[in-house]
């Protein structure tokens, strides 16, 4: 990657620091190359140099440690590595500099605290050769102005500067010529001229050009000395993938985050996405409730502008405020997290004000969702009912009930033939339109800045009646003391609402049979239909539920203050220090209409059960945190030598506490207030609280030798009141090397052809605490059932364990990154190997103890794989950009050991599997995969029978035990690993094409080796209840005769289908993620209207998904398209 290098002191911030520090910067030197200024200005430095024979970077270093002096160059136009005789004795720093460029074709000027090192200029002037002059301005592409630009006529030395209102003026002897434009941090612009007396010339950023940062939430630290495994994700690149959801834009650009696809709930926009970085290091824990996504064992940890926050809030962030992500995965990367740090961290960095005069910046965002029911293939009526009559429903041996079975299919095929076909997907659904708008106000100048957002976002659902919305306000102020002490100050205030669907699961209307109607012939809604003669359900209208006053909204406010603290003591220490602290209040209701369908059983028909429908329930949660961190470092160059020290802590601090009730007995859907109910549910209403404290100290060291060999260490102690009191403290560690192969002079002749070629490893233990605040302890629980004269007693319902220890993760990675031809082309390539030792696990107890089981260390896992990511240019010139990107990985989980408990639930399972029988008035369950917890095989491995397909000759079903006998009987003793969800491999490929301020950004994502249980050829095909709608595929593929070769069983087999690999499928899918285009429209026009940035976008995601098992998604809520349209203003 090829960098412009201004010293090391520059480039150490974030990008957009970086560039404006640069711009000033640079503004001197050619103010300085323009003007001629005198070098009287310098003060009369000497310096004291036995350096012998040495380059001339060399001495600049020397020059600035003995000097103090910044030294500022262009190291396209300075052969730094150039060799001079560097022996001085009480020189004078200006002799020094006369002798070290001597015959380089450079200068120097003196400005202040800088020594900007510029091109001699050669006088181009011939008093008998006729003069053009021409003038211009140079703006970027928001319309500010750029001091400092270098404007030179090619393949010449003469040339001028941008005064700093970005104006230049220029003296040539010819009136045709190029101009080329060239500034650090931008591209370089070549400018045809043709006479014109005046130009207008925009640059644009480049990312090439400025050093990249490593962001790790504490510090920052430059990539090219930085041994561990990172990706760097920009707004630029995350707009053109989603304009609404982070998580799942970041599996395109990271191929080891993986979204876990939920196949029930769809695109619900309350459902809270659940991924994995690199793959599940825990067993997981069931169901979807706040503690689960508190304490879920697979689950990276966020840290939003230095803070660590959960995924609900990253899930509800504005993505407009975001400035980049950086997702760290290796222990050299996580390790200064210790405990929270063995399934990766995601760090996320929002905008910074700009200093300068007031900006106000306006994005407005339309979304569309449409539903995708493309993975249904049902039936319509007349298909459904043939299917009914080839399956003998109404067939019967009793003549009378033969004959009424014949009236009720006389009766459906007359309204089949008058054209009742109902489309009963299309009835609780429909084309959502969305709005999100974000407004940003900043300003200042170097001392005080301020910014001020305001955001809100309607996400309607493509359910009817399913929402959430969100509002957010902040408000940040720094100030800035002589650039040596920094204040900011940010409060945020965040609330979201959210709704669930009133329609009921999604199911209800794929069951649905076509031929009946929703309404009858009076326009009113149906609320049941006519039962089957041979049953005793009820097909009832799912429609009907939706007529209710049915409730389940949630909301949560939450207000946060940031406040941080960062003090320049010297060139060489700074001491930052950061405090947050934050409130939030959830609340969640649900009601139930006593008029809803399930109060439809015997239990609530008469008596004391009339007076038990209809349920309110309620729950609330109060939580804060505290979040305080300090960071102090130093950093020096010495000679060849440069050493980055870090030494810091932090101390968190998270308390909650909830109660929840449900009562029942409402007299009517409209009287749904919870004074309205008649009783408790549960006698009494329920709560709970925690408190936890986490405090660690960590100290970081980054060592290079000429930018060439690399060394990072870290290490960090942690404690946590969640562990046991003997095993309260924990330590983690991580050591990495790195070398810069292409800074070796004997690799100065391959530059040309590899420009970047870098090879580091890295080792180190991280860990997790991934449970409630109280396991390790004895708790007691009072007792609500029995009051006595001295009050209530109390029950012991957890028994504590004082070794319980943090979960640690031994992490090996090696990387390896190579760039081709300035960047055209570049490869990152990197595998690991990751052991979690010391998993939590329930370990069972003998009855005689009272308590089931309690919390040890056992279990142990491990993930290894490999990560791959290619990048190249098709084109790279002036006007047109297009580059292609494409990225592979794969992972291997494989459990080591687990507890007797997870044996005695492996167990369980198989217990239930053989002995599974429907409940009295119960409909018969279709089997399913369990998953199970066995040594040597995966987290993620499917568990079933090996079968030998439908026997020709009688349809049944031939399983193979596990001695490789053939059998007709099932058994769960015979369950072998069948197959794995986790797939071989998965990543992403695209391309991008920037022209002329359009731009075009396609992304698909796939995965290749991975299987699947395909349940619907089960619950929908097979096994499938021919009194509701069903697959089309359930008349095809069946056994009817002797002889019959054929995938399924004969239809009138009603026998329940067990588990068996003949459902196993392999799945290979190819998906569509994002296309987007946009055009920003050019300065020149733009600033006529009194406008800095105009930008037009449009935007599809989630376009299509192609895949070899054809199955049914979005049980209970659908998948959608989404297509959005984006305006985005700068004034």
């Amino acid at each position: 990657m090829k960098k412009s290098n201004v010293l090391w002191l520059v480039l150490s911030k974030n990008k957009q620091q970086q560039l404006s520090k640069i711009m000033k910067l640079t503004w001197i030197f050619c103010v300085c190359f323009v003007c001629s200024l005198s070098a009287n200005v310098m003060s009369q430095q000497r310096v004291n140099m036995n350096l012998g024979k040495t380059s001339i970077k060399t001495v600049f270093e020397e020059i600035r440690r003995q000097t103090g002096k910044i030294i500022i160059y262009n190291d396209d136009r300075l052969g730094l590595e150039r060799v001079v005789k560097a022996d001085f004795k009480e020189a004078d720093v200006r002799a020094v500099l006369d002798k070290v460029l001597a015959g380089s074709g450079m200068t120097y000027r003196f400005v202040d605290d800088y020594i900007v090192i510029v091109p001699e200029v050669k006088a181009m002037r011939d008093s008998t050769v006729k003069q053009f002059q021409i003038k211009g301005k140079v703006t970027d592409k928001k319309g500010e102005v750029i001091p400092g630009v270098t404007v030179r006529l090619d393949s010449t030395s003469l040339g001028a500067a941008t005064d700093v209102n970005g104006e230049f003026s220029l003296t040539l002897s010819m009136d045709k010529g190029t101009l080329v434009f060239s500034f650090i941090g931008m591209k370089t612009q070549k400018v045809k001229y043709m006479g014109q007396k005046y130009l207008n010339v925009v640059m644009e950023e480049d990312a090439l050009e400025v050093e990249e940062v490593v962001v790790n939430g504490y510090f920052s630290k430059s990539k090219e000395s930085f041994t561990g495994n990172v990706v760097s994700v920009n707004k630029e690149e995350l707009a053109k993938v989603s304009s609404s959801n982070l998580i799942s834009a970041l599996q395109v650009f990271d191929p080891s985050f993986r979204l876990r696809e939920n196949v029930d709930m769809g695109s619900n926009p309350n459902s809270l996405p659940d991924f994995r970085i690199r793959g599940n290091s825990g067993f997981g824990v069931e169901g979807v409730s706040e503690a689960t996504f508190r304490n879920d064992p697979n689950l990276p940890t966020f840290i939003l502008d230095g803070y660590e926050v959960d995924v609900e809030k990253i899930f509800d962030l504005n993505i407009d405020r975001i400035e980049n992500v950086t997702i760290l995965k290796d222990a050299s990367a996580t390790a200064i997290y210790g405990s929270r740090a063995a399934n990766g961290v995601v760090v996320v960095t929002t905008k910074a004000p700009e200093e300068g005069k007031l900006r106000v910046s306006y994005n407005m965002n339309m979304a569309i969702n449409a539903p995708d029911l493309s993975d249904y293939n049902l039936m319509n009526a007349r298909e459904k009912l043939q299917a009914e009559l080839d399956a003998g429903l109404y067939d019967s041996d009793d003549l009378y009930s033969q004959q009424l079975l014949r009236m009720d299919y006389a009766e459906r095929l007359e309204r089949v033939k008058k054209g009742v076909n109902t489309y009963w997907l299309s009835q609780p659904l429909h084309v959502a339109v969305g709005h999100k708008h974000s407004l940003y106000v900043e300003g200042g100048d170097q001392s005080v800045r301020y910014g001020i957002d305001v955001n809100y976002q309607a996400n309607p659902g493509v359910m009817k009646k399913s929402s959430r919305d969100r509002f957010g306000i902040g408000f940040l102020l720094s100030y800035n003391l002589n650039n040596k002490l920094l204040f900011r100050n940010k409060l945020s205030v965040d609330k979201v609402k959210a709704k669930e669907s009133p329609y009921g699961s999604f199911k209800d209307y794929a069951k649905a049979n076509p031929y009946d109607q929703i309404y009858d012939e009076d326009g009113n809604l149906i609320k049941s239909y006519q039962p089957h003669v041979s049953t005793s359900n009820r097909f009832l209208n799912p429609l009907y539920e939706s007529t209710l006053n049915h409730k389940d909204n949630t909301t949560y406010t939450e207000w946060t203050d940031n406040f941080d603290f960062d003090w320049f003591i010297s060139e060489h220490f700074r001491l930052k220090a950061r405090v947050s602290y934050s409130e939030r209040t959830d609340k969640q209701e649900k009601f139930t209409d006593p008029e809803s369908a399930i109060y439809n059983e015997s239990d609530y028909q008469d008596g004391e059960g009339i007076l038990k429908r209809g349920e309110a329930y309620s729950f609330q949660e109060k939580s804060s945190n505290l979040d305080m961190n300090m960071v102090f470092s130093y950093n020096q160059q010495l000679g060849s030598h440069f050493l980055n020290a870090v030494l810091g802590g932090n101390v968190i601090e998270t308390r909650f506490e909830n109660e929840s009730y449900s009562v029942i007995g409402f007299p009517s859907g409209s009287m749904d207030y919870i004074s309205f109910g008649k009783e408790f549910k549960d006698l009494t209403p329920e709560g709970s609280e925690g408190l936890s404290r986490l405090v660690g100290l960590f100290v970081n060291l980054n060592y290079t030798w000429n930018n060439i060999y690399l060394l990072d260490l870290s290490g960090r102690l942690d404690g946590s009141s969640k562990f046991g009191s003997k095993k309260r403290y924990a330590p983690f560690w991580s050591a990495g090397i790195g070398w810069n192969v292409h800074n070796e002079k004997f690799f100065e002749g391959l530059k040309g052809v590899i420009n970047h070629l870098k090879l580091s490893a890295n080792v180190g233990a991280t860990g997790k605490a991934s449970f409630e605040a109280y396991e390790a302890q004895d708790v007691y629980e009072y007792y609500k059932g029995q009051w006595y004269a001295g009050g209530l007693g109390v029950i012991m319902n957890n028994m504590g364990n004082t070794n319980l220890q943090w979960e640690k993760t031994h992490t090996f990675d090696g990387n390896f990154e190579i760039q081709f031809l300035n960047g055209l082309v570049s490869a990152n390539m990197n595998y690991y190997v990751k052991t979690t030792k010391d998993l939590l696990a329930d370990i069972t107890l003998p009855p005689s103890s009272g308590f089931e089981s309690y919390r040890d260390n056992l279990g142990e896992l491990e993930n290894k794989g490999y990560e791959i990511s290619l990048r190249g240019f098709l084109v790279r010139d002036k006007d047109l950009v297009v580059n292609v990107f494409g990225s592979i990985a794969h992972n291997k989980n494989v459990i080591k050991k687990i507890s007797n408990s997870l044996e005695t639930y492996n167990k369980k399972v198989d217990d239930e599997q053989d002995n599974y029988e429907p409940g009295w008035g119960e409909a018969m369950e279709t089997a399913k995969p369990q998953v199970q917890f066995k040594e040597g095989q995966s987290t993620t491995a499917i568990y079933a029978v090996k079968s030998h397909g439908i026997n020709p000759m009688n349809g049944k079903e031939v399983f193979e035990d596990l001695k490789g006998n053939l059998t007709y009987e099932w058994s769960a003793a015979n369950k072998i690993v069948c197959g794995d969800t986790e797939p071989k491999v998965s990543g992403a490929f695209g391309a991008n094409a920037d022209w002329k301020g359009f731009n075009i950004n396609v992304s698909f994502l796939y995965q290749c080796g991975g299987q699947v249980y395909n349940q619907t050829l089960v619950d929908r095909v097979e096994d499938a209840n021919l009194s509701w709608n069903v697959d089309r595929r359930v008349l095809k593929g069946r056994w009817k005769e002797p002889g019959d070769h054929t995938f399924f069983k004969d239809i009138k087999n009603r026998d329940r289908t067990e588990v068996s690999s003949r459902f196993v499928q392999d799945e290979n899918v190819l998906q569509f993620k994002s296309l987007s285009f946009s055009y920003s429209f050019p300065t020149e026009l733009i600033q006529r209207w009194s406008l800095e940035r105009l930008k037009l976008t449009f935007q599809m995601e989630d376009i299509f998904r192609i895949s070899n098992v054809k199955r049914e998604r979005g049980l209970d809520y659908p998948f959608a398209r989404i297509f959005n349209v984006g305006l985005q203003v700068q004034f």
